[in-house]
């Protein structure tokens, strides 16, 4: 019988529980008992840049939105019924989404968190697709894909990816597009739920009030059944591309938007992903966040205002900044926040990047850490974005102790030197 590895964070009061079952699936319980609420995650790891791979020495390629596809799908019992129905019914919300690299499948309940656990594990494990069902979700996705195109803020933030990786699944919106949409079919969405839905593929977290060794035995008795072959993998590379140096469109907005971008350089092998998102999101925080000097200069100037954001994302095979903001002057803050950047890249010796700061941030993220253990969904969400590392999202204050402001400076001045930089306006029509 698998046995579950305890893990103890004395530091933060919080025990993380471990295994890995028979059939290759992972499973991560965080019990809370001083909470009403439970969450169940189910985590896939396919997601919509897994379009084309090879197993077992077979080269196969998918249309792209093929993995939100069938999230969608699976939701869709043999009797027509929707399983979120069903979740009701049991006094639980539940829902799901589709990233770069997974799908997800979740639920929260303050009640009956067996039930809805087994059909969390239960209803993404068959298929129950016939070709009306699928013409008729076509028509459903691209509706959803039309909405996302006239939404502003996210035709911003597929922009810059369009000009960040060019010629890859990352410059396409995770649904797809309406052609490749209407190309999917019967046989290739139960293909792909044959390689990804398979035990190996997934890791089931559980966070809340619950006994860790019911819930264990629980998910052990469930799994006893699910039992695939093993198959070898291997996911495409990333092309890195020239970056599109520069773009522009029109939609319906009041004033323009602009994204700068900033493609950071493949991350070096065994290198921690949590590691180096703290790393960034520090360095950026204390150039660009709001207690930095030069964040202060262009609020009280009246030059940016509380849309001005940025964000770092960290995966095994790329990484980049986007940063973001509505501004009258598109052009006049373009070449502003590049030529910071240019200066920071050349030159460490800045006021904001000085230790004193560097603490004061690093202790912003300490608070935020904490705060995310108040919150079950928020915490789940958080977790499940870095299972490929040895160091879970539990290891945060860990790591940040061990952080140098030298270290810090180093990767984060290094990051900006080496990377390729764009920009993607909207302007009003």
């Amino acid at each position: 019988m698998t046995i579950l590895t305890e893990k103890i964070f004395s530091e933060i009061g919080e025990n993380l529980y471990t295994a890995v079952l028979d059939n290759g699936m992972k499973v991560y319980l965080i019990p809370k008992n001083d909470f009403q609420e439970s969450c169940g995650m189910l985590v896939v790891n396919f997601g919509s840049l897994d379009n084309k791979f090879t197993q077992n020495g077979k080269v196969r390629n998918y249309e792209e939105g093929i993995a939100h596809f069938l999230e969608h799908k699976l939701f869709e019992l043999e009797n027509g019924q929707d399983v979120s129905e069903i979740f009701t019914n049991a006094g639980a919300n539940s829902n799901a989404f589709t990233t770069f690299d997974k799908t997800c499948f979740y639920f929260s309940t303050a009640d009956n968190l067996s039930e809805n656990l087994a059909l969390l594990q239960h209803f993404v494990s068959d298929t129950a697709f016939t070709e009306e069902s699928i013409e008729r979700e076509k028509s459903i996705i691209g509706q959803e894909i039309d909405m996302y195109q006239d939404d502003a803020d996210y035709r911003l933030y597929q922009g810059i990816l369009e000009n960040l990786y060019p010629k890859t699944a990352l410059a396409q919106d995770i649904a797809g597009t309406q052609d490749s949409v209407a190309k999917i079919s019967v046989n290739d969405l139960k293909e792909n739920h044959e390689v990804f839905y398979s035990p190996q593929e997934m890791a089931l977290l559980v966070v809340g009030n619950f006994d860790k060794d019911v819930i264990f035995e629980q998910i052990q008795d469930i799994q006893k059944g699910n039992v695939k072959d093993v198959h070898h993998l291997e996911r495409q590379k990333l092309i890195y591309e020239p970056v599109v140096p520069q773009k522009s469109v029109q939609m319906e907005v009041v004033q323009p938007k602009l994204a700068i971008g900033l493609r950071g350089p493949a991350l070096s092998v065994g290198m921690s992903t949590l590691r180096q998102e703290l790393i960034l999101r520090i360095f950026f925080a204390m150039i660009l966040g709001w207690t930095s000097k030069h964040y202060q200069e262009l609020y009280e100037n009246g030059q940016i205002d509380d849309s001005f954001d940025f964000e770092v994302e960290v995966y095994e095979n790329f990484q980049f900044l986007i940063i973001s903001l509505d501004t009258p002057t598109p052009i006049a803050m373009a070449t502003n926040l590049r030529q910071y950047l240019d200066k920071v890249a050349q030159s460490s010796d800045l006021e904001d990047l000085s230790n004193e700061h560097f603490e004061i941030v690093k202790k912003e993220l300490y608070g935020d850490f904490f705060k995310s253990l108040d919150s079950i969904e928020n915490l789940s969400a958080q977790f499940i974005n870095h299972l490929s590392d040895e160091e879970t999202y539990l290891a945060v204050p860990k790591i940040l102790a061990t952080l140098t402001f030298e270290e810090v400076l180093n990767i984060g001045t290094e990051f900006v030197a080496k990377s390729d930089a764009t920009e993607f306006t909207i302007l009003p029509k």
